[in-house]
């Protein structure tokens, strides 16, 4: 038989050449994008076991908090790129959400998301200075500004939740198009343009030069200060996207509202396979993980799984992407130097 032709069993003939073309090409892509095949195997036994799953008003649930932890992420998923982290993601949903439900009685609706979106982007802003001009550690800093946001949020509502009575803005953040909510498809434009300014502009290549190692960056005359305020500044406008957006879907606004979410947007973020170590982010794989985080607890819920069991396995998930996320970046560098 020869080398550049093989019979397969239906008598027809394979080019080795191409079968090595797929193994190269197409498994990679497989394998890089294996949290969408988890997805699918997911929602496709969830819905055999509850069939309810497929209706269109818990497709639209699922959506519906896939967009609010997905819009978050986004800023996310830069920060982390960049070697960074910012845990005040409950207190800027919170300041922002109230400024909205404050401001529209007021005000026009996109007045009301302009100053959310404004307010988000001032908080994100103070993040940034604490973090790149005072040299607090990430963490630390944006743990106390955390607190700083909550407290404020709760002086300013007195401890009391403000009702969002407008019917125009309620329309808007919990309608749809097309039959997809309004919220998931803001989340893919969102996504999009994440991914083009992370990919293809000179910020986020300072940003990932800096994640990858901040020292070479600044030696390279890249402007990592402000590249390293700028990414705070717009992970707080996501931060208070998403906000406004949650505001709508509970009509109100409290300081509580987002108590623990910073680690559902993490989750998503590093299970989508964004590294925490910086250097490189991936914005499909972060709105796949806002799904499949949304879907798990859909299905949880569904089959009736008491809510301590839902940490549990929630938990597990998150453990296990991490693992495989560890293994195959190892991996990577083992070929790589090889």
């Amino acid at each position: 038989m020869q080398a550049e032709d093989v019979k397969n069993r239906e008598g027809t003939h394979v080019d080795p050449g191409n079968a090595s073309r797929w193994r190269d090409q197409v498994l990679p892509l497989i394998s890089r994008q294996y949290l969408i095949a988890i997805l699918i195997v997911l929602s496709i036994a969830v819905g055999a076991a509850k069939p309810v799953f497929w209706g269109s008003g818990n497709i639209s649930n699922v959506l519906f908090q896939a967009s609010f932890v997905g819009l978050a992420a986004c800023g996310m998923t830069l920060l982390i790129a960049g070697g960074l982290l910012d845990l005040s993601v409950g207190g800027v949903i919170a300041v922002s959400s109230i400024a909205v439900a404050t401001a529209l009685p007021y005000g026009t609706v996109g007045s009301a998301i302009g100053l959310a979106l404004l307010i988000g982007a001032v908080l994100g802003l103070v993040n940034g200075l604490l973090v790149t001009f005072v040299r607090i550690p990430p963490f630390i800093a944006t743990l106390g500004t955390l607190y700083l946001f909550l407290g404020l949020a709760f002086i300013w509502t007195g401890g009391k939740v403000i009702g969002l009575s407008s019917k125009n803005y309620r329309a808007l953040t919990t309608g749809d198009i097309l039959g997809v909510p309004t919220p998931f498809v803001v989340l893919v434009i969102v996504a999009v343009l994440s991914y083009l300014l992370l990919w293809r502009t000179y910020f986020g290549r300072t940003v990932r030069a800096f994640g990858s190692n901040e020292r070479a960056a600044s030696l390279a005359g890249l402007p990592v200060k402000r590249a390293k305020v700028l990414v705070f500044v717009f992970a707080g406008i996501s931060f208070a996207l998403a906000g406004a957006f949650m505001a709508g879907r509970l009509a109100s606004a409290e300081g509580n509202m987002a108590m623990g979410f910073e680690m559902d947007v993490i989750a998503a973020v590093v299970v989508g396979g964004t590294a925490l170590r910086g250097g490189r982010g991936t914005l499909l794989g972060t709105v796949v993980g806002a799904l499949l985080f949304a879907v798990l607890a859909n299905a949880l819920n569904l089959l009736g799984v008491a809510s301590y069991w839902q940490y549990v396995l929630t938990g597990a998930v998150l453990i296990a992407a991490i693992a495989v996320g560890a293994r195959r970046a190892s991996a990577a560098e083992v070929r790589g130097a090889g």
